[in-house]
């Protein structure tokens, strides 16, 4: 009989032991466990608004690529694209200002890289050693930062040198040097090697 007995209670402590262990480490799981609850963003409203944006990207070789400059930027809840106020985008080869774009507003995708100025639009190509300085407005631009084309099919004004005119639509290629306006052009053309 004793030895039933000694054993069943060299039982018990060890199954006691497990039990309180077991619910102490329960006990601990559930207060370390952080409860979050999915709240739904109101989607015309912005989840993230910035004053005063200035933004540098530099290509591998650390040269400064693109410069965004805007008043104010926000971006709405599962959306690609930033918006901006009173934006200047300018951008550069080896550290050279190509071209800078201005305008009201404008919307940045964050995907594609590629923005859409709106109201106002200028842009203004910088001149180089054996080309005048071109300007072109329109109040709708659509620029790929990465191919440096810019296209519109607003009616646009432009002037290069003392060249000047207004086209509906144009496309500008800055890897080919080319403007191109493709319907109802109104211009006078100066030879730019003669002035």
């Amino acid at each position: 009989m004793k030895l039933q007995l000694h054993l069943r209670q060299g039982l018990v402590f060890p199954l006691i032991l497990a039990v309180a262990l077991g619910g102490l480490a329960s006990w601990l799981g559930r207060i370390s466990e952080i409860q979050t609850e999915e709240v739904k963003l109101n989607p015309y409203e912005p989840q993230y608004s910035m004053e005063g944006i200035d933004g540098r990207h530099f290509d591998t070789t650390g040269f400064l690529k693109e410069h965004l400059t805007a008043v104010r930027a926000w971006q709405l809840p599962d959306s690609k694209d930033v918006h901006l106020a009173t934006p200047e985008l300018k951008v550069y080869q080896e550290s050279k200002q190509l071209y800078q774009v201005n305008s009201k507003e404008a919307t940045y995708n964050t995907d594609n890289k590629q923005v859409l100025f709106e109201e106002k639009v200028v842009m203004t190509k910088a001149a180089e050693a054996d080309r005048p300085e071109g300007v072109v407005r329109t109040d709708k631009l659509h620029v790929d930062t990465e191919t440096r084309y810019a296209q519109t099919d607003a009616p646009v004004t432009f002037q290069y040198g003392q060249s000047h005119g207004s086209s509906v639509g144009m496309t500008y290629d800055h890897e080919k040097g080319l403007l191109n306006l493709p319907s109802r052009v109104k211009a006078t053309i100066y030879d730019v090697k003669n002035l």
